[in-house]
């Protein structure tokens, strides 16, 4: 049971330097020999926990995912679906503004590792996202939230996606510098008009 807590212990902290390294130097210099220094152990002591690249960038997409999904679980507090939409949007900004590079722009970068393995664990990532944004958007349309009766509940959580990304992407050259709840209204009202809400 020590042994299991203590490695625990271990792979969050080699997760928060490979954070730091991402922010500071780039996906590309996540490397072993790199997070050895930074901890300050022998690279023998991190093949105890990774094999290589791949587990490394492995680790990092699941804690993405785990955090990333319970924060959206925990902003869907509302019986009102278009509520909850809303409220997933402000908690995916201001996950974004904690995590920094190490939110879907990481998932970006690593998309460019050539890794199928790895390309495939984010593909599911991001589907497993939208599917939860689908969700949301089918029971808005069902109880007649949305009024446009066109609207394409795929695309729209594709949308709703986008629009979180390019502007977390634009911040990401700002230095992060922004307060998600300043710029949270207006990227609402743009999404909700969209929707037909």
């Amino acid at each position: 049971m020590q042994i299991r807590k203590r490695t625990k212990i271990r792979r969050q902290q080699i997760i928060d330097i490979i954070r730091n390294i991402i922010s500071s130097k780039g996906i590309e210099h996540v490397t072993i020999s790199e997070i050895a220094a930074r901890i300050g152990t022998s690279k023998t002591a991190i093949y105890r926990h990774f094999k290589n690249k791949r587990d490394i960038l492995s680790l990092l997409i699941d804690n993405i995912e785990e955090t990333l999904m319970k924060a959206l679980n925990e902003a869907m507090t509302s019986e009102d679906p278009i509520q909850n939409l809303k409220n997933v949007l402000l908690a995916h900004l201001t996950y974004a503004r904690e995590r920094r590079e190490t939110s879907f722009i990481v998932i970006l970068g690593v998309m460019q590792f050539s890794d199928p393995f790895i390309r495939q664990k984010i593909s599911k990532l991001i589907r497993k996202y939208l599917q939860k944004i689908q969700k949301i958007l089918l029971v808005a349309i069902k109880s007649g939230l949305v009024k446009n009766d066109d609207i394409d509940p795929k695309i729209s959580a594709i949308a709703f996606l986008g629009l979180i990304q390019s502007t977390v992407t634009v911040w990401s050259y700002k230095n992060f510098n922004f307060v998600p709840q300043k710029i949270h209204a207006p990227l609402w009202n743009i999404y909700k008009r969209g929707i037909g809400v």
